[in-house]
């Protein structure tokens, strides 16, 4: 059965209209047809049962035959410095909430070299990858303007660093906590004394040397843990 998006779904609907999107998706490009059924979620943890009543597929119109209504996860939040190129942060944002992210925050560190990034564009993306690994909370998409923002609005957590000193291993058993993934020029000295003073613990992600997205997937992979 189909999974489809639909972000004003709620429990008190019995009849809803899809997107223009999501029902051309749906009549168009799946080709169902009156009286097929077909799943809907809203990432706000409900899943619905529902059967097309109008197969319009410009405003594909659907009964609710059934909800249900899922907890939500454990809070896993990844804060990464994005990268020059654009195609790796979409992959990092498909693969970290495949693999359960539930907030993902782009830095703009010292020394990164993408000041901004098209936010609407992963979101989309992060759409994409709830309806295919079939989760049922649509993960937090920001961006904060520097290190010391982000560390005063989000006190306690972890950060990995290239520089020299005492740092935990991410093997060890992590507490509830952002994990910050610096970029390729890593973080500064003034940006790591910045977290650490905000109630961060310097981490240590292996002794191979990663690329920003790949260490940004394993510090999702250690909070999963």
């Amino acid at each position: 059965m189909a999974l489809f998006f639909l972000p004003n779904l709620n429990e008190n609907h019995k009849f809803i209209e899809l997107t223009q999107e999501e029902s051309k998706h749906c009549i168009r490009v799946l080709r169902y047809k009156l009286g097929d059924s077909i799943e809907i979620i809203n990432g706000k943890g409900l899943l619905v049962e529902a059967s097309v009543v109008d197969a319009n597929p410009k405003k594909c119109s659907v009964r609710i035959d059934t909800s249900f209504s899922f907890p939500k996860t454990k809070d896993i939040h990844v804060a990464v410095c994005p990268t020059k190129s654009m195609d790796r942060m979409e992959w990092l944002t498909e693969k970290a909430v495949e693999l359960g992210a539930t907030k993902i925050t782009f830095i703009y560190s010292k020394n990164c070299e993408r000041p901004q990034l098209k936010l609407d564009r992963l979101e989309k993306i992060a759409v994409s990858a709830i309806k295919q690994s079939k989760r049922y909370y649509l993960p937090e998409i920001m961006f904060c303007p520097d290190v010391k923002s982000f560390v005063s609005q989000f006190p306690g957590g972890y950060i990995a660093h290239c520089h020299p000193g005492k740092k935990m291993s991410a093997v060890c058993g992590l507490q509830k906590g952002p994990i910050m993934i610096g970029p390729e020029g890593d973080f500064t000295k003034d940006e790591v004394e910045r977290a650490l003073q905000n109630g961060y613990q310097a981490l240590d992600l292996g002794e191979f040397r990663l690329r920003t997205e790949t260490a940004a997937l394993i510090s999702v992979f250690y909070q999963c843990s």
